[in-house]
């Protein structure tokens, strides 16, 4: 609970200093006829104005889940491992550690893989080396990706599993159980025809990822 209030209270001194330093900035641009001012500015303030509800936004999960929850913001995105990793502002100070869950409003979109004092690694869910134990109604799986599409194998053809059933960790494992990850979209059989291969719908939107939640 002190790391929700005390990371609100770094993210809303963020915001303070971010937005006095757009009229610190003003002092220092020289005159230049040629530069649209009002525009800029427009999309200055347009920018904060979305983090800043993009705070709201994240102080009210926070305050809702009764999960215990780090906030961070990505960090770093590598468009060659775009797919596969993100970094975050947060590590081992914020007692982050390696094999933590990462979520975002909607649900599981990584585990923490490496971690430093200040920054941590998280192999996203969309990563092609993802292994995680899932359910599906009282079903338990592998959750895994693949050429840019995320799978569920190991159901026997038996299974009661149907089109929009959701899925959740199962708790098998180091991750925490019951985290929501998304829906079934497709359901087909392997070559033998006596395994199910579900193909899933995540909640979250793994492309466009800002404030995160660690759960610890």
């Amino acid at each position: 609970m002190k790391n929700k209030y005390k990371d609100y209270i770094l993210l809303i001194v963020v915001f303070l200093i971010i937005l006095l330093s757009g009229s610190v900035s003003k002092l220092l641009i020289k005159t230049d006829n040629k530069l649209n001012y009002e525009k800029m500015e427009s999309n200055y303030c347009s920018s904060i104005e979305k983090d800043y509800n993009e705070l709201l936004k994240s102080n009210e999960f926070l305050n809702n889940s009764s999960l215990n929850l780090i906030i961070s913001k990505v960090m770093f995105r590598d468009i060659y491992e775009f797919s596969d990793y993100i970094t975050i502002y947060k590590g081992s100070n914020n007692d982050i550690k390696e094999g933590m869950p990462v979520i975002d409003d909607n649900g599981l979109i990584g585990i923490i893989s490496s971690v430093k004092k200040n920054t941590s690694i998280v192999k996203l869910i969309t990563n092609k080396t993802t292994n995680i134990s899932v359910k599906i109604n009282d079903s338990y799986g592998i959750l895994k990706s693949l050429d840019g599409k995320v799978f569920v194998s190991d159901f026997s053809y038996y299974d009661n599993i149907n089109i929009g059933d959701k899925i959740y960790t199962s708790g098998i494992g180091n991750i925490k159980g019951d985290i929501y990850i998304g829906e079934v979209i497709d359901i087909k059989l392997n070559e033998t025809e006596i395994e199910k291969i579900v193909e899933v719908k995540l909640a979250s939107n793994i492309n466009k990822l800002n404030y995160l939640y660690v759960v610890s």
